[in-house]
């Protein structure tokens, strides 16, 4: 009895041992949350060394070697679950997921390269836009994780530089937290041995974004010639030490290895040196969520999350300042914007030069007040111009006659008539005998033009009165002047016929004062004995008038004719 359960036990024990060593699968670095870029080593163990690893990706069998280690550059579509197979013993599932932002804080390269000579150390400088207090930052190597503090003075800052330790494998990640949810992104280092260096910028490559490879020699920089090889094929032959890809595809995606030829500055022959650097590999991922940002300082990102707020970040001499949540800018400078939920963000948008903020609503108000100020005063200004142009066209019109059987005489045409002159009275009418003189022009001193028209004499032969049509001009007012006419001749019995006597009523406007005007008279003719009748006018006189506005109208001595009365 004793000895059939030994071999019970025996048979037994194969099968817990097998049981017990059922595969596990753990990630380094170990993280709470995963955004898109970070490098993540999933290692499959079963407690012994040796044998292959097959991978399952949510139940499908992948065909990625059978590394106990799976090397994963994450992005929303690595989100899933991963277990993993030894000598037919299954894993349990490990569940990740992946966020297509990056995280809240920022850690970038203060001084130094991605790839390091052996035992250098480089500055790192890690931000966050609401300050540093509580933070902490983790170095991993390999499946090892180490927490160190950040020793800060100052509390309330938002951006510290500290320096790593000696760099001694091949390749170690830093990263910063404030607890489980606050994290920065990560800083991949490595190192190398050789002289010579190929870089990347950026790692990882980011799909659709360019990446710059750089072709580095320690000690100098006269490098003349580079080669670059992926998959140990050559990719690019270049002058100089720098090759850059526009747009980054998976199909760029593979190892990676340049070949410089240089010279070093000290150096006094002529012959060049022909080094490789070390293989490097290619880290590629999607690119996070990118918002836009349009020359008006507009931010946009139509695949946020509905509930995120927007910074913008100004550029300055040393890093990119960051403006207050949901804050434009104010000031002229070059920026670019992120959206923000909490503990992740958006990647930064286009950068744009701002030109200062545009007017306020009330200047606009002001501005369009005046603008319709000047236009009234313009209409204004024009009506009146307008209604005084019209007015200068009807300032003086015929006046008609005060008396039906006075005949009148037309207007002068002021168009025909040089300044300052007038045409003369021609005496009688056409067809009949002149009972007078002809006159001379009236002219006009310092007077402006067109102010008189024409006195025409369209009396009868032998009548002893005549009357004088309206004294006219052009723009004058209806009644302005009123008709000269003459008083007719009053005949005294004893008086003789061929005397020619008369006077001129005095000339009138409707509405001005009594002696606005003097009297038109004619001086008497004195019948002398054998002497010549001769008749003179008075100068039309006006009080407040110059000397010299108006002359005297005179006539010309009455040629006396063969056979006439004197």
């Amino acid at each position: 009895m004793t000895g059939g359960r030994e071999l019970l036990l025996l048979a037994v024990i194969p099968l817990l041992v097998r049981c017990q060593q059922k595969p596990t699968v753990s990630m380094s670095p170990n993280l709470t949350q995963i955004f898109t870029g970070d490098l993540l080593h999933l290692h499959c163990k079963d407690g012994q060394s040796g044998g292959d690893a097959t991978w399952y990706f949510n139940d499908k069998r992948q065909d990625k070697g059978k590394n106990k280690t799976l090397k994963i550059v994450a992005t929303s579509k690595d989100s899933g679950r991963y277990r993993c197979e030894i000598s037919g013993q299954m894993s349990d599932e490990l569940s990740i997921k992946v966020y297509e932002y990056v995280p809240i804080a920022s850690l970038s390269i203060r001084t130094g390269q991605p790839v390091m000579r052996k035992n250098d150390k480089v500055l790192l400088r890690l931000m966050h836009d609401n300050g540093l207090h509580g933070w902490f930052c983790k170095v991993n190597r390999g499946e090892e994780t180490r927490t160190f503090q950040l020793r800060m003075k100052n509390r309330n800052l938002t951006s510290f530089v500290f320096e790593t330790t000696a760099l001694r494998v091949p390749e170690t990640i830093y990263w910063c937290e404030q607890d489980e949810n606050y994290r920065s992104n990560q800083v991949i280092l490595r190192t190398t041995e050789n002289e010579v260096t190929l870089e990347m910028y950026p790692f990882p490559a980011i799909a659709g974004e360019g990446l710059t490879l750089k072709c580095l020699v320690w000690g100098t920089d006269e490098i003349s010639k580079s080669v670059f090889y992926k998959d140990n094929r050559m990719y690019q032959d270049v002058s100089g030490p720098t090759y850059k890809i526009r747009s980054v595809t998976e199909s760029d995606v593979g190892r990676y290895k340049c070949e410089a030829t240089y010279r070093h500055k000290a150096q006094t022959i002529r012959t060049s040196h022909t080094y490789d650097s070390d293989v490097q590999d290619m880290l590629f991922h999607a690119r996070p969520v990118r918002p836009q940002l349009s020359n008006d300082m507009e931010c946009s990102c139509p695949s946020c999350y509905g509930n995120m707020s927007y910074r913008f970040y100004e550029q300055t001499d040393r890093f990119w300042r960051p403006l207050p949540l949901n804050e434009k800018p104010s000031s002229y400078g070059i920026y670019h914007c992120r959206f923000v939920l909490d503990y992740m963000r958006t990647l930064p948008s286009n950068s744009e030069r701002s030109s200062g903020p545009g007017p306020s609503p009330v200047l606009g108000i002001v501005m369009g007040i005046l603008v319709a100020l000047l236009l009234i005063c313009f209409l204004l200004c024009f009506l009146k111009w307008n209604n005084k142009r019209k007015a200068q066209a009807d300032i003086y019109q015929e006046v008609p006659m005060r008396s039906p059987e006075e005949r009148h005489y037309d207007a002068l045409n002021v168009a025909q008539v040089k300044e300052g002159e007038y045409d003369t009275l021609q005496s009688g009418a056409e067809g009949r005998e002149k009972t007078g003189g002809e006159y001379q022009p009236l002219k006009k001193q310092g007077t402006k033009e067109e102010v008189y028209h024409t006195l025409g004499d369209n009396a009868p032969s032998g009548s002893g009165e005549g009357g004088y049509e309206a004294l006219k001009r052009e723009g004058m007012q209806k009644d302005e002047y009123d008709t000269l006419k003459t008083k007719e001749a009053e005949k005294k019995p004893d008086a003789e016929s061929e005397g020619g006597d008369g006077g001129y009523e005095a000339l009138k406007r409707e509405g001005m004062q009594k002696d606005e005007y003097d009297t038109l008279k004619t001086k008497q003719a004195e019948d002398n004995a054998g002497a010549k009748s001769e008749g003179g006018y008075e100068a039309l006189k006006r009080e407040g008038m110059q000397k010299d506005e108006y002359d005297t109208l005179k006539t010309k001595e009455a040629e006396k004719k063969p056979g006439a009365e004197s």
